[in-house]
């Protein structure tokens, strides 16, 4: 929560499983794959990934599951540098001045206890900075060292989630998380192999328009490469730009093993992240596409609406929904539950471990016996999993699908004076029944799989009579009431 999207799977023996680059011969065989969505918390079906001739052939696990996460909380740290006692870095490295500072008011540094290992973790440092120093093709300032130092300390933490964000791409994921851009109208993530992939399209996008499909993973935009950028907020700075423009893109479709070409003409798109409807008298029908601003809010009115039309038990549907606000799925499981335990977190705080609940309070927006079913998949990850794992605990509903991506982690995002910020993983949070799903996910209650021909179809656009989850969900609810 703003912490999400991720998956796992095997690579092909032709080539360790890698495609052939666009415009190479195309005639190896591959496996069949099938889509998911949002990376990491994505599809775990993908059998091998897509790459170009020269390239390396596995993406750093820091370019994993980037991304799928979501702003839990926003924190604003200055970082004030002072002289004292102890080791000092100095950030105008001299190797000559290691280990101690003459005049430590003359430097600016970091202080460290001084003791054996310290001193060694420095001496490292001085080498490795002496030598870009002197060495590197370009002639670097301090500043810029400095700066890349800031940027490599993040990034090499141990979580996936753990990640440095540039100014743009803050902007970038403020904008996608208020509802409004100008694009082309596709959610896209990492896949557990660092391409960038599709997990949803928006209904009358151009991205719907142009035959976009879930699934996809894009190899150009505009010409330029961006299979290894590893990164999800430059390739949609790219694909994203004035509304009346095109881009031209080429895609690796994994379902027929090819690429393809198109162009799309970008406009404001305007997302949906709940969409509901009647499925029969007594059953509605609720689509969480994202735990996105303001989606609690609309939750509440798709239920009250959905209640007073006579809807009695719910499809609750997350499939390919990756994550979110906590403070919306919160909401949202208040409006379910009676006063209770939604999640209890572990973590570290201002240099202090720290346990805390996230709670329910007395007040419930529906009847005591309404029970649900809730549709998940493989990309369902982070704040979908807590909804379905607390509603599931409470014996409040069943599940229905593929098993989840199993992130069970949150973050906070400090953002810094200079608009970048630093997304660092700060919780690990369990469900009510005491259970972390980091790395393992949620089992469906009824596991059901989707025909071939839904395959790479977004989840509003899955025809009625191919949606065999929905149709199992249906069938579960209207067996319930007939007992």
């Amino acid at each position: 929560m703003k912490e999400d999207n991720q998956n796992h799977q095997e690579h092909n023996q032709h080539q360790q499983g890698r495609y052939p680059a666009h415009g190479e011969d195309d005639s190896r065989p591959f496996p069949d794959n099938t889509q998911s969505q949002s990376g990491g918390q994505f599809s775990q079906q993908y059998d091998s990934e897509p790459g170009r001739q020269g390239q390396k052939q596995e993406a750093s696990k820091h370019q994993l599951w980037k991304y799928a996460v979501t702003v839990l909380v926003t924190v604003l740290i200055t970082f004030s540098l002072t002289a004292g006692s102890g080791l000092m870095v100095l950030m105008f490295m001299q190797p000559d001045r290691l280990p101690t500072v003459a005049d430590p008011d003359d430097q600016l540094g970091f202080h460290f206890a001084d003791n054996a290992e310290n001193r060694e973790a420095i001496g490292k440092l001085y080498e490795v900075y002496e030598a870009i120093q002197n060495n590197y093709y370009e002639d670097l300032s301090d500043a810029q060292l400095i700066d890349a130092m800031a940027k490599g300390l993040v990034n090499e933490m141990e979580s996936p989630y753990t990640m440095y964000l540039t100014a743009e791409q803050v902007e970038r994921i403020d904008e996608s998380m208020s509802g409004q851009y100008s694009g082309i109208g596709a959610y896209v993530t990492l896949n557990p192999d660092g391409y960038v992939m599709i997990t949803d399209i928006i209904e009358e996008s151009p991205a719907e328009e142009i035959g976009l499909m879930v699934g996809d993973l894009f190899m150009e935009v505009d010409g330029e490469d961006v299979s290894d950028f590893g990164d999800v907020n430059a390739v949609a700075a790219l694909v994203r730009g004035i509304e009346g423009t095109t881009v031209d893109l080429v895609v690796y479709r994994p379902g027929i093993q090819e690429y393809v070409e198109l162009t799309a003409t970008r406009r404001v798109i305007t997302t949906e992240s709940v969409v509901y409807r009647m499925l029969t008298p007594a059953i509605g029908y609720i689509h969480i596409r994202e735990f996105s601003q303001n989606s609690g809010q609309y939750f509440v009115q798709a239920m009250e609406e959905l209640q007073s039309q006579g809807a009695v038990e719910l499809v609750f549907d997350l499939r390919n929904n990756t994550g979110g606000l906590a403070n919306e799925v919160i909401l949202m499981l208040d409006y379910l539950l009676p006063e209770a335990v939604i999640a209890t977190l572990q973590g570290r705080r201002n240099g202090e471990a720290f346990s805390e609940s996230w709670m329910s309070e007395k007040q419930v927006g529906v009847s005591e016996d309404m029970h649900y079913a809730i549709l998940i998949n493989e990309i369902s990850a982070s704040a979908s999993e807590l909804f379905a794992g607390c509603l599931r605990d409470y014996e409040k509903a069943s599940l229905i699908g593929k098993q989840t991506m199993g992130k069970g982690s949150g973050t906070i995002t400090v953002r810094l004076e200079d608009g970048s910020a630093i997304n660092l993983t700060n919780f690990l949070y369990y469900l009510p029944n005491g259970e972390s799903i980091e790395g393992v996910g949620i089992a469906p209650d009824i596991v059901v799989s989707l025909p071939d021909d839904a395959s790479g179809l977004p989840v509003n656009r899955i025809p009625q009579e191919l949606d065999d989850q929905l149709q199992a969900a249906v069938d579960y609810l209207n067996n319930r009431e007939s007992r």
